[in-house]
C-alpha cells in the first residue's frame, strides 16, 4: 500500500495494533494544530476525542480520506462521521488484519462501515436510491451461489459469517463479491445492500 497513515487520538487511548498494522504510522495526541497531510494520507481519527468532528471535516475538505475509530459503535456517531466527510468507520481496537483491510478499501475508493450498523441504517439510506434515476438491477445475471452471497450480505453478515453459512472459504466469498460487484456495477457492499434493498 503506497499511502501514509496518520492517527489522531488522545493520550488515554493508543492501541499497539495501529503501529503493528502500519509500522510507519504517524500517531499524534493532544492536537492543537492539525498535522499536515496530503491526498495520499489516510487520516484515522478517534471519535469522542477533542474536536474530532472538526478534524474529520478539516481533513476530508483537504482531500484526505478519513477513517473514524470508535470505542463503541453507534448509529448517531456513524451518521455524524459520514456527514463530516468520513469514508470509513471501524472499531478502534479492531484486529491488525481488519485495520489493514479498512485502509486498503478506503484507499481504493470504497467506504468501510460496520455491517450491523449499516443494516440498521439501510432503511433510511434506501430512500436516497429512490430519488436517483437508476436502471433496474437484474439479479438474474448472478449465479445461484452469487445470489446466496448477495442475500447473506444484505442481512449484514460478515465475510466470515457468510463463509460459515455457505460452507465455503472467506477467500471464495471475496471472489464471489468481486464478481457480484462487477456484474451489478456496484462499488462496495454498502452500495450492493442499497441497490438490492431498493430493488
Amino acid at each position: 500500500m503506497n499511502h501514509k497513515n496518520l492517527f489522531l487520538t488522545d493520550e488515554a487511548f493508543i492501541s499497539p495494533r495501529w503501529q503493528a498494522a502500519f509500522p510507519d504510522a504517524d500517531i499524534h495526541t493532544s492536537i492543537s494544530l492539525p498535522p499536515a497531510a496530503d491526498a495520499d494520507t489516510l487520516v484515522w481519527i478517534l471519535s469522542a476525542s477533542r474536536n474530532w468532528l472538526d478534524l474529520v471535516s478539516f481533513y476530508s475538505q483537504s482531500g484526505c480520506k478519513v477513517i473514524v475509530l470508535t470505542r463503541l459503535e453507534n448509529t448517531d456517531e456513524l451518521r455524524n462521521a459520514l456527514e463530516a466527510g468520513a469514508r470509513g468507520y471501524t472499531e478502534a481496537l479492531a484486529n491488525i488484519a481488519t485495520l489493514q483491510q479498512v485502509a486498503l478499501s478506503v484507499h481504493q475508493g470504497a467506504m468501510w462501515l460496520p455491517s450491523a450498523l449499516v443494516t440498521r441504517m439501510i432503511g433510511i439510506l434506501s430512500d436516497v436510491l429512490k430519488q436517483q434515476q437508476r436502471d433496474e438491477v437484474d439479479l438474474s445475471i448472478l449465479t445461484e451461489r452469487e445470489k446466496e452471497v448477495t442475500q447473506a450480505v444484505i442481512t449484514g453478515a460478515s465475510n466470515k459469517e457468510i463463509a460459515r453459512q455457505l460452507d465455503i472459504t472467506e477467500r471464495t466469498v471475496k471472489a464471489h463479491l468481486s464478481a457480484i460487484f462487477q456484474k451489478l456495477d456496484v462499488r462496495d457492499r454498502m452500495h450492493l445492500m442499497l441497490v438490492v434493498r431498493g430493488h
